[in-house]
């Protein structure tokens, strides 16, 4: 349990939480480099310096071949013959044709450019207006330009979560957290998927306040004030304006300075944090602007000493009252 102060609230603002995994970050945001595969179209120019060479005619000193990488990863140049290209980049192909070529061709100059990458498409699917494959461009696809190729999503951002799957791993967040933390706008791989789903945050509140319920956000960020304004404010005459609960499951690593000794070295990647606010305190409206509601928030309003008095008056004592007012009634019957 944690009382909410400032130092607190400094803390948790700013912790930079749900960054992408290792295995998402491309040369710490640098755009990931393009290889051929299975399937790509390739342009290939070859240009030589007199007209009667082998690439050359009376009419231009260059040939433009149109090429596929086969199912094997090969393409066939003439006079070179075939050529493992998989996995090379572009330039790397460039050199082969260009060593192939020495003592063939008389100077020969060689242009490779990627027509089609049929193996470099990432897919991306879900609550998007325009699911499929889109390429991956030879200078790279971020997250949000895949979105955005996919015709952006129906809902709002902050309704909307993101999950990247590449190899046997994957990343999932919100969508509206690439705004606060630009790492999330991971730069995309070929044969990434990319899935949307439509998931309103909520929080729910109970105890003394006037709507006991779960709430729906109404925009991206919500603070405590908010989310107590949403359900009617506090209940007259029975909440206990210095029992203000949050209970939040919170990252261990992130947690790490607030926790006690014991807690520390526990192999749970999460922990259960409940936040406690007095709003009888003068600061106490003024931190519930600054504390942040997240998505699964469960928020409690203690009801007050007097409340659980008569409470106790109507639970227990009604009864006995009732019992001893029908016996007397009993007794004067004839």
């Amino acid at each position: 349990m944690l009382d909410v102060d400032v130092p607190t609230i400094q803390h948790l603002s700013n912790y930079a939480s749900n960054l992408p995994p290792k295995e998402f970050r491309v040369g710490k945001g640098k755009r990931s480099t393009i290889h051929v595969g299975v399937g790509d179209q390739l342009s290939v120019g070859i240009w030589e310096s007199i007209p009667n060479g082998l690439f050359s005619t009376q009419g231009q000193k260059r040939t433009e071949l149109g090429l596929v990488v086969d199912d094997k990863g090969k393409i066939y140049v003439p006079y070179v013959g075939e050529l493992n290209v998989e996995n090379k980049t572009i330039s790397e192909v460039r050199e082969l044709i260009l060593a192939g070529l020495e003592g063939k061709a008389v100077d020969p100059q060689v242009v490779v450019n990627l027509q089609a990458n049929g193996s470099h498409k990432v897919i991306v699917i879900g609550d998007v207006a325009r699911p499929g494959q889109f390429r991956v461009h030879e200078d790279g696809l971020s997250l949000v330009e895949a979105i955005s190729e996919a015709g952006g999503t129906r809902n709002p951002d902050y309704e909307s979560f993101v999950t990247v799957v590449r190899d046997d791993k994957k990343f999932r967040f919100g969508l509206d957290d690439i705004a606060e933390q630009p790492a999330n706008n991971i730069w995309l791989r070929p044969k990434d998927i990319v899935s949307i789903t439509h998931q309103p945050k909520s929080f729910t509140v109970f105890g003394a306040v006037v709507a006991r319920r779960k709430h729906d956000f109404p925009s991206s960020r919500l603070n405590l004030s908010e989310a107590i304004g949403m359900s009617g404010g506090l209940h007259d005459g029975t909440a206990d304006a210095t029992g203000v609960f949050l209970f939040r499951f919170e990252d261990r690593q992130k947690m790490m300075p607030l926790l006690p000794p014991h807690e520390q070295h526990n192999e749970f990647e999460t922990v259960p944090v409940v936040y406690r606010l007095n709003l009888k305190e003068p600061s106490g409206l003024f931190l519930t602007q600054a504390f942040e509601i997240k998505d699964k928030d469960v928020i409690y309003v203690a009801n007050s000493s007097v409340s659980e008095v008569n409470k106790f008056i109507s639970i227990l004592v009604s009864p006995v009252t009732g019992t001893l007012r029908s016996g007397v009634a009993l007794a004067g019957m004839p």
